[in-house]
Order: C-alpha cells, then sequence, then structure tokens
C-alpha cells in the first residue's frame, strides 16, 4: 500500500440567501475561522486544528439525514454548545447516548445541512 492520503475538507452548499449565515455559523458557534473566502461564493472555515470545511453558494439540496458532519466536543462542553445551538435558532432533535456512552445531538445548521455534536466517552481510535 501506498501513502495514506488524509481527508483535506469537506465541502458543504448553502443557498445564497443562507450563505453568510451559515458561514458565520459555523464560526460562531463552533470557534471556526476563515482560512479563505471569495466572498459570497466560496469559504474554508478551519479549527486551527486540521479540521476544514469548504462552504458554497449552490442551488443544491442541503445535506439530509442520514448524511451528516459531525463536531466532537468535550463531555462537560456538550451542554453548553446544545445551548449556543439552541440560541442561534438551530433546529435540534433530542439529545440521546449510543451503546458507547457517547452523547449525541442532531441539528440543521442555517441552510438546512445536518449535523451533530458528539461527546465521546473514548476517543475514536487513529
Amino acid at each position: 500500500m501506498g501513502a495514506i492520503c488524509r481527508l483535506e475538507h469537506v465541502g458543504l452548499g448553502a443557498g445564497r440567501e443562507t450563505y453568510e449565515g451559515t458561514v458565520r455559523f459555523y464560526e460562531e458557534i463552533f470557534g471556526w475561522h476563515r482560512l479563505r473566502e471569495v466572498p459570497g461564493e466560496l469559504t474554508f472555515v478551519g479549527d486551527g486544528h486540521g479540521g476544514r470545511l469548504e462552504i458554497f453558494a449552490t442551488d443544491a439540496p442541503p445535506l439530509a439525514d442520514p448524511h451528516h458532519l459531525a463536531f466532537g466536543v468535550g463531555l462537560d462542553d456538550f451542554d453548553t454548545i446544545a445551548g449556543r445551538l439552541r440560541a442561534a435558532g438551530a433546529i435540534l432533535a433530542e439529545p440521546f447516548e449510543n451503546p458507547f456512552g457517547d452523547r449525541l445531538l442532531f441539528f440543521d445548521d442555517p441552510a438546512g445541512n445536518r449535523a451533530q455534536i458528539v461527546a465521546r466517552r473514548a476517543p475514536l481510535p487513529e
């Protein structure tokens, strides 16, 4: 086997009317920052640790359930982040625990893309 290719970014569409609000949502809720952009068309945001989203204006439908983005949060931060999502007007499902004891909460971003926060009891292996 050759070199392992790492995930560089995930592309995420947003309607033109929700584009800027969607970029700000990821900045304000998760503390991500703009890395590169063509205003109104395309913005790369990142978490400063290698996680990156490419948010682009499109007329395509949003990422729908069961497809989703997942954002790792600390167990102690789960309720705080859930509160930020609620305060931002995100559509939230009921939080739950999976069979591993991880806490999960699905939500829709301003563009209607499905995402979740997950607080793991034990990190996934590398």
